[in-house]
């Protein structure tokens, strides 16, 4: 009851303050520690997984980026925005018609005040965020394009699984969305085609590939006797539509990890999130005796190279694999024998299955744990297999230079763009 009345009192407060004093009351949440002086700034609306491309930014180029908490910026709008209208692509049109009109002068004076506010401390000379058409990020987009900062996305998705290429496409079509930054850069020429219809100018997006694997292009094997990992990728979230197979190989896993206690294993279950991993604890009742080991931090780059075998379905994580040496199988049985157009990775390739086991019952899963456990040697195929696979879905920079060398030439060209057009309207 407490609780509900100062949400309420919140709320209230929220309606009464202007949108400016609003928008420089955020603007003082940006975290600007990583920020050197002397470089070009990029604003990033930190959002998760988007986090791991802006780090890997940090680490490899000479410019900085700085965040700004998406979920700060979401929550302080919906005191403005209807939950009716908070629709991905959708509002971006609203705006412009009748529906919407009333918000976008709020929204532009927000976005506006945080922006120039953010400016007294460092000069802002681009903003990037994780896709084309979050609602949330209109209002920055307006600011943005009111002070004439370059709004650019280094999209966090990558859409190479079929089904997704006409789905973003009908998306586009019926939100009747237009791109109104700067720029985009994508990790995949499947992704570009994704959102060409939503831009004026197709060069205006451009394949960078995803900095996010850069550390890993030159991963080096660890020796057999540091591997000591057993791993499974969840899939226990709907939108996998494998939820009864994900219990069923669950329940496999912490099975055999039983039965082969004396190995010495860790049995990993990695999970998306603290919120996936409370679900999935939920969800299969394990009990305090279990051997297996649920997180939902470890980063990948990590636990891969110390995995004896990685279990998973239909996750791109299933092809950051292919950057290691870590066997990967994949349950196909049940749900997980789903059409093609709904998997990322073809079955029935044959570059798949040189480098890919597929357990097609519980049976034949368990005894694929059991031979990792063991220390028997599973399927891997080579590492120029490996990296071919990875390259079918992802674009892989040439030799001797990075996807964060290519996002970096994107920014800058952006910014340089503004600047010129700042100078002939001076």
């Amino acid at each position: 009851m407490a609780w509900s009345w100062r949400r309420t009192l919140k709320s209230l407060l929220q309606k009464a303050e202007t949108p400016r004093a609003a928008g420089i009351r955020l603007a003082r949440t940006i975290d600007w520690s990583s920020a050197e002086p002397g470089r070009d700034t990029v604003l990033c609306l930190d959002r998760s997984q988007f986090i791991k491309d802006i780090e890997e930014l940090r680490r490899y180029t000479a410019l900085n980026w700085v965040t700004l908490n998406a979920v700060k910026l979401k929550t302080r709008q919906e005191a403005w925005v209807p939950a009716k209208d908070r629709e991905q692509g959708y509002l971006s049109t609203w705006l412009k018609e009748e529906r919407c009109q009333t918000l976008r002068p709020i929204l532009a004076e927000f976005g506006k005040a945080l922006l120039e506010e953010a400016g007294r401390t460092m000069r802002i000379d681009a903003v990037a965020t994780a896709n084309i058409d979050y609602w949330q990020d209109e209002t920055i987009k307006l600011g943005c394009n009111a002070l004439g900062i370059p709004f650019l996305v280094l999209c966090r998705e990558n859409y190479t699984i079929p089904w997704t290429v006409p789905w973003m496409h009908d998306h586009l079509a019926k939100s009747r969305f237009r791109f109104e930054g700067a720029g985009l850069a994508v990790f995949s020429e499947a992704t570009k085609f994704s959102f060409a219809p939503g831009f004026d100018d197709p060069n205006d997006i451009w394949v960078t590939g995803a900095p996010r694997y850069d550390r890993w292009m030159d991963l080096k094997p660890l020796q057999e006797s540091a591997k000591d990992h057993i791993t499974l990728i969840t899939f226990n979230d709907p939108g996998y539509m494998a939820e009864n197979v994900f219990v069923e190989v669950a329940e496999v896993f912490d099975r055999v990890a039983r039965a082969e206690r004396q190995s010495g294993c860790i049995w990993m279950v990695k999970c998306k999130k603290k919120g996936d991993r409370d679900e999935i604890l939920e969800r299969l009742g394990t009990t305090g005796d279990s051997p297996l080991t649920f997180e939902y931090d470890v980063p990948l780059f990590e636990l891969y190279p110390r995995s004896r075998i990685v279990v998973g379905y239909n996750s791109l994580a299933l092809v950051e694999a292919m950057l290691t040496d870590a066997p990967v199988v994949i349950p196909c049985w049940g749900e997980t024998r789903a059409p093609r157009k709904d998997l990322l990775i073809d079955y029935d390739d044959a570059l798949v299955q040189s480098v890919i086991t597929f357990a097609k019952s519980p049976v034949e899963l368990a005894d694929l744990l059991m031979r990792a456990a063991r220390g028997e040697a599973l399927k891997r195929g080579t590492p120029e297999q490996r990296r071919a696979l990875f390259a079918a879905h992802l674009h892989v920079p040439e030799r001797g230079t990075t996807a964060s060398a290519s996002v970096e030439r994107f920014v800058r060209h952006y910014i340089e763009r503004a600047r010129a057009a700042r100078r002939k309207a001076a």
